[in-house]
């Protein structure tokens, strides 16, 4: 009985003069339970490499034009919460799915042989991965449409709330969504607006327009404080422009920027953006949230070409600390310095930016209470 007319009877029954304040409650109460599942779950999953051995790293075999797929499995791979979510929550030999259709099921085996298997292994894996990619709607670029791999990532999201059983993806939500408040202030009245629960995944920053010297952080700001135009005022019924402002009530553990390179008139830009190996987002955090949002660059995956054709590489940080590049079956040792270059028109220019968050030791004990 969460909201609408089920509410509404409800309120009416037991005499509640105003119902729209008890369906504001009964939402309120599911928001805040699906806080503390988000957090019970962020805490439970481990952040370390163990069973994933820096000897076991290897590049994926790409059969035609899977360079999108291959470079964002080595970011997951290089998440350690992403694969320990899945080696805790899920098993395949109680999977509630036939095994055959379930994408979790062959995601953990390429999870699995990656680091305790062989490169055979591994390629039967991704092949299996592939074909049950296919038979669950994903169309790749064998199509003759080159894919993506941030729509890759947001369609395996959609495809594992629709497949898993709950608490599993809870806990996946947990490790890779915020939860966020936000709050529309009026220019005409200043009527606040405010709204609770925003489940947010990627972070998508514009790069128009540009920002003289901006930095990663300068670009992410817009996404926590921008102007709003056309939202009308609960209070004077007001359209005009408006402040909205975000703020983290729960941060992900593994979390991920998207550039935005790639516009609607078939262009891409290709300007460099400095980022830091260590991005901090403490000042966009609401005042009852303690827990830290500082992250730690963890993979990038890059981009060389235009929209229509070109090529994807991963550049990880493995368990050892050490940068690898992963061009496909090509695998080959970098520095930090060279994994962070920004890019450059004719080259190589950074797509999506994978950082995993950082407790600090002061603040550990509380995130464990």
């Amino acid at each position: 009985m969460g909201t609408g007319a089920s509410a509404q009877n409800f309120g009416r029954k037991i005499g509640i003069e105003n119902e729209d304040n008890y369906e504001r409650r009964c939402k309120a109460v599911s928001y805040v339970s699906k806080l503390h599942r988000h957090r019970h779950h962020s805490r439970k999953i481990k952040s370390s490499w163990i069973g994933m051995p820096s000897s076991a790293q290897k590049g994926i075999y790409n059969p035609a034009v899977l360079c999108y797929r291959n470079s964002l499995l080595q970011a997951l791979l290089h998440a350690p919460k992403v694969v320990n979510w899945l080696r805790s929550y899920h098993r395949s030999k109680i999977c509630i799915r036939d095994g055959i259709s379930c994408v979790a099921c062959h995601l953990l085996a390429v999870f699995n042989s990656y680091w305790g298997s062989t490169p055979k292994d591994l390629l039967q894996a991704t092949k299996d991965l592939d074909r049950v990619f296919i038979s669950t709607g994903w169309q790749d670029g064998r199509t003759g449409r080159q894919e993506d791999p941030e729509e890759q990532l947001v369609w395996l999201s959609k495809v594992l709330s629709q497949q898993l059983p709950t608490i599993q993806f809870d806990a996946f939500e947990a490790i890779s969504r915020f939860i966020l408040n936000s709050t529309t202030e009026c220019s005409s009245c200043g009527y606040l607006s405010a709204n609770k629960g925003e489940v947010e995944g990627t972070i998508s920053i514009d790069l128009q327009p540009r920002i003289k010297n901006g930095t990663i952080a300068d670009y992410i700001k817009p996404y926590f404080c921008h102007r709003v135009e056309g939202f009308k005022c609960d209070r004077c019924s007001s359209k005009s422009p408006k402040q909205r402002n975000r703020e983290i009530y729960h941060q992900p553990e593994t979390l991920v920027i998207q550039l935005k390179r790639f516009g609607w008139d078939g262009r891409k830009d290709c300007t460099p953006i400095p980022f830091s190996q260590i991005l901090t987002l403490d000042r966009y955090r609401c005042e009852s949230n303690t827990s830290s949002c500082d992250y730690e660059l963890s993979a990038i995956i890059c981009h060389s070409g235009g929209m229509n054709s070109g090529h994807y590489v991963c550049r990880a940080r493995g368990p050892d600390g050490r940068w690898m590049k992963f061009d496909d079956l090509h695998v080959t040792g970098m520095t930090l310095e060279q994994a962070m270059h920004p890019g450059s028109k004719n080259g190589w220019t950074p797509y999506l930016l994978f950082y995993q968050r950082k407790v600090k030791s002061n603040t550990k004990s509380q995130e464990n209470l």
